[in-house]
C-alpha cells in the first residue's frame, strides 16, 4: 500500500509542484534582488568575495529554470535532478556555517527570511527525498515533455 502511494502518480505530481512551487517562491525575491543574495552568499564565507555575485546569479536563476520546468513536466527527472544538487548544496553550506559555529542570514526565501539552522538541514533532506521521488518514480504523466521515460 505505502509502495503504491510513494511510486503513484498522484504524489508524483504533488511533489512536482509543491517543489517546483517553493522553489519558484523561493527564487523571486533573489532574482529581483541579487544584490542582497549576494550579499547572504558572502555571509557563508564559502566562495571566494570575488565570485560571490556570479554564484548568486547563478543559483537564483538556476532554481527558477529548474522550478519551472518541473512545475511544467519539461525534462522533469532532469529538473529534479537540478534541485537535488542545489539542496545539497545548500544543506553543505548550512552545515559548515553550523558547525563553524555561525549564524548567517540563510538566504532561502530573500533578505532576512531566516537565520541558518539544524531545522533548514532537515527541511531541506526531505526536499531531497522529494526529488528522489520524482527522479525515480516519474513516468511522464501530466508534463508537457517528460523527456525519455524508463
Amino acid at each position: 500500500m505505502i509502495r503504491g502511494i510513494l511510486t503513484g502518480r498522484v504524489l508524483n505530481l504533488l511533489l512536482r509542484l509543491g517543489i517546483g512551487g517553493l522553489f519558484l517562491y523561493a527564487a523571486f525575491p533573489k532574482v529581483m534582488n541579487p544584490a542582497a543574495f549576494a550579499i547572504a552568499v558572502r555571509g557563508y564565507k564559502i566562495v571566494p568575495f570575488s565570485l560571490s555575485n556570479l554564484a548568486a546569479l547563478a543559483m537564483s536563476w538556476g532554481e527558477v529554470a529548474a522550478a519551472v520546468m518541473l512545475i511544467l513536466g519539461i525534462l522533469t527527472r532532469k529538473a529534479a535532478a537540478a534541485i537535488f544538487i542545489l539542496l545539497v548544496v545548500f544543506i553543505v553550506a548550512i552545515a559548515t556555517t553550523l558547525v563553524r559555529g555561525m549564524v548567517v542570514d540563510c538566504g532561502c526565501f530573500g533578505e532576512g527570511s531566516s537565520a541558518t539552522s539544524w531545522l533548514l538541514v532537515v527541511r531541506n533532506v526531505l526536499l531531497l527525498a522529494g526529488c528522489v521521488l520524482i527522479m525515480r518514480y516519474n513516468d511522464g504523466a501530466w508534463s508537457v515533455f517528460p523527456g525519455k521515460r524508463r
